[in-house]
């Protein structure tokens, strides 16, 4: 029974979302002091497809709501931050659902001494602080440590901007189930266009690839996932705060789900 409950579990993690958030406008573009960030998403999908990219599952009923909370500090090229989100996951397809505390992650990055464009490259870690319960087939948290390398990347020519990033995941077993997901490595970008002095707003991109996953060691032949999302960004400077509303959609995937994703994200200086 344990051995067909870890099948189970395995074949929902090939095609459960583990969304990474797209690059926003400003993700890393040089700043000091200290600022207090929050992210609240919902994501949505009611389909999954298969390896061949071809509709697998429909009324899959996935859902996550989430409010991240973050804080970073720049004191000259120095990044420090740290990320604690909060949320909820649900799956209509399997009738479960998790909530709680989600996995935490904290990283660390440093400005590179390029004057021409603002390159960031940042080490996060992600710890398994999460909801999680081995008999349950949907879980909030992911009972892993990855490991996170991201370069960020910004650069702004008058009235014209770009932000993208490139990020690799390590990751590492769930030993709760034996399955260690495979590392995922994302291209993201976003242009900018200044409309006002307070407004601007751009096309948005991000492309997924995944290795491998493997059951006690073993590999998963098939069960490499690949998705290509879609959308935009639109980003408000108020007095106090600014703002940042993206939406996404994946156009294309492989052994994933395909679903929407909004986000309302703020920012404030202390």
């Amino acid at each position: 029974m344990k051995r067909i409950k870890i099948l189970m579990i395995l074949g929902i993690l090939l095609i459960l979302p583990t969304p990474s958030f797209a690059v926003n406008f400003y993700d890393g573009a040089r700043a000091q002091g200290l600022y207090f960030l929050t992210y609240s998403s919902l994501y949505d999908a009611d389909k999954t497809n298969d390896s061949q990219g071809h509709t697998s599952k429909k009324d899959y009923g996935y859902r996550k709501l989430e409010e991240l909370f973050r804080f970073c500090y720049y004191r000259k090229n120095l990044v420090l931050t740290g990320l604690f989100p909060v949320g909820h996951v649900k799956n209509g397809f399997y009738h479960e659902s998790s909530a709680g505390i989600g996995d935490i992650n904290l990283g660390a990055g440093y400005f590179l001494p390029v004057k021409q464009v603002d390159l960031l490259p940042m080490l996060f870690v992600e710890f398994p602080t999460g909801d999680y319960d081995s008999q349950r087939s949907v879980n909030y948290g992911t009972n892993q440590y990855d490991i996170k390398p991201i370069l960020f990347i910004y650069k702004a020519m008058g009235r014209f901007s770009v932000d993208a990033a490139a990020k690799y995941f390590f990751r590492t077993e769930n030993p709760g189930v034996g399955v260690t997901p495979g590392d995922e490595f994302y291209l993201q970008g976003l242009l900018g266009w200044q409309f006002t002095k307070k407004f601007k707003a751009g096309p948005s991109l991000s492309w997924m690839k995944s290795g491998s996953q493997k059951n006690d060691g073993v590999k998963v032949n098939g069960s490499q996932r690949e998705s290509l999302s879609a959308g935009a960004d639109f980003y408000f400077r108020f007095p106090a705060f600014s703002a940042t509303f993206t939406y996404l959609r994946e156009v294309r995937a492989k052994n994933n789900v395909i679903g929407d994703f909004f986000q309302f994200k703020t920012c404030y200086k202390f």
